[in-house]
């Protein structure tokens, strides 16, 4: 079991652009699908336990929200496939799927500013990382469609990976369905692509030599030669891009993850819900009137917890920053007053004696807002015992100086918005990044 953090390192602009985490346990039946489905701007969301938890060698992906794209050749409506159990990933940007998912397509590469085929990194806290070449595509989600939609394609068998990709961990590529636990990443998150910043001016590129930033970002953007790649810039329009941003319909501007509260016991084999796109476009992504709206500073927000901040610095997006993120199967916190004992495995997660309700602030950087959610932390090692998929008191440590995530267990009961930075949204709300609940 792991919990990974999923982050681009962009110099001087540090930019962490999502989260994700694993947990696997022995499989009970849980059944597939991964959210199949979806009509309009709705599309199925399911938290069944991931692609292996029936395999040898796999597991239950606990708390993996899944969903289903159908991923064609441009401009193609027959080369096509559909492919299922995409985690979807809030706190990423971009499409990510599995070579082996979709080898049949042939499609397009993509080339950096010097003229060759580019390859994206992104790299994980735990030193794993997801490596593969840029190609063009036609993505449908529901009835939303993205065409020449740039997306990497996790390479089954790279030849060549770079030290600033793999940090010196050659066994790190998780570029197969048992080690992702997923067929890929569906980056729905609040950026439009995958080397984006969120500035006082709008989104900024640093991966676009227009926007003047040296050296170029590493890990970020590669060409290969032989048995050796180096890092280089790409234009924002070939950048892996989140999907939605590229929808021709008006539901571009960000999405809403919709998922049932849990019974009493906190836990549940299945869960099905929706990922909704758009917000305030049609009748059913209106934002509601008493929701709890957050605007932010570099993508975070504050939270504060057991007597200490985690809070974003505005001067350098940096600091100890907070968000919420679906591709988070936990809530992700530093114990600061070392009272939450840490199972000794897996070694990444709370195993309390008994179940700790506690509560967090979370507090708006710019305008004072504050709302105080209650939640609760379960022993891990018992949650993993029940076989079950969806857990709302599944938590884990963070190291002292990290941030507070706001993982999957978030979500459960609530309808989360999130809309994309620099996007259009009705001019009674905020301008965009921000979420909402």
């Amino acid at each position: 079991m792991r919990k990974l953090f999923l982050a681009v390192l962009l110099g001087s602009l540090g930019l962490a652009i999502g989260c994700g985490s694993s947990g696997g346990s022995t499989p009970a039946g849980i059944p597939g699908g991964g959210g199949t489905g979806g009509t309009g701007n709705v599309l199925a969301l399911a938290v069944d336990g991931g692609p292996t938890a029936g395999q040898q060698g796999g597991g239950i992906y606990a708390n993996g929200m899944f969903a289903s794209a159908t991923i064609c050749a441009p401009g193609s409506t027959s080369n096509c496939v559909t492919v299922d159990h995409l985690l979807v990933d809030t706190g990423s940007y971009g499409l990510r799927v599995l070579q082996s998912a979709i080898s049949s397509l042939n499609l397009p590469t993509l080339n950096a500013n010097n003229g060759q085929p580019a390859y994206d990194c992104v790299a994980f806290a735990d030193l794993s990382f997801l490596w593969g070449p840029v190609m063009k595509a036609d993505v449908t989600l529901a009835s939303e469609t993205a065409k020449s939609l740039p997306i990497q394609v996790i390479a089954s068998s790279p030849p060549v990976i770079p030290s600033t990709c793999s940090k010196g961990n050659t066994s790190g590529d998780e570029n197969t369905q048992i080690l992702l636990g997923a067929n890929g990443i569906l980056g729905v998150g609040l950026e439009p692509t995958d080397c984006t910043v969120s500035t006082s001016n709008g989104p900024v590129s640093p991966c676009d030599p227009s926007a003047g930033v040296t050296p170029v970002p590493e890990p970020a953007y590669y060409t290969c030669s032989g048995n050796s790649c180096a890092a280089q810039y790409i234009s924002v329009n070939n950048q892996v891009a989140n999907p939605v941003a590229l929808f021709s319909s008006g539901d571009n501007n960000g999405v809403i993850v919709e998922l049932p509260a849990l019974p009493s016991s906190g836990m549940q084999s299945t869960v099905t819900g929706s990922l909704i796109f758009g917000v305030g476009t049609e009748s059913n992504n209106q934002v509601p009137t008493n929701a709890k709206l957050v605007t932010l500073v570099c993508d975070f927000f504050n939270t504060s917890f057991e007597g200490q901040s985690f809070n974003v610095d505005p001067s350098n997006c940096g600091g100890s920053p907070s968000f919420i993120d679906s591709g988070s199967n936990g809530y992700f916190f530093p114990d600061v007053n070392n009272s939450i004992p840490v199972c000794p495995s897996p070694a990444n997660f709370y195993c309390p004696s008994s179940l700790l309700n506690l509560s967090a602030s979370i507090q708006d950087p710019n305008n004072g807002f504050t709302d105080t959610p209650n939640f609760a932390v379960d022993n891990a090692g018992n949650l993993f015992a029940s076989d079950d998929a969806a857990y709302n008191t599944l938590a884990g440590p963070a190291m002292q100086g990290d941030g507070f995530d706001w993982g999957a267990p978030f979500f459960y009961g609530r309808n989360v918005f999130s809309t994309i930075d620099g996007a259009s949204v009705p001019s009674s709300l905020p301008a965009p990044p921000w979420f909402a609940y």
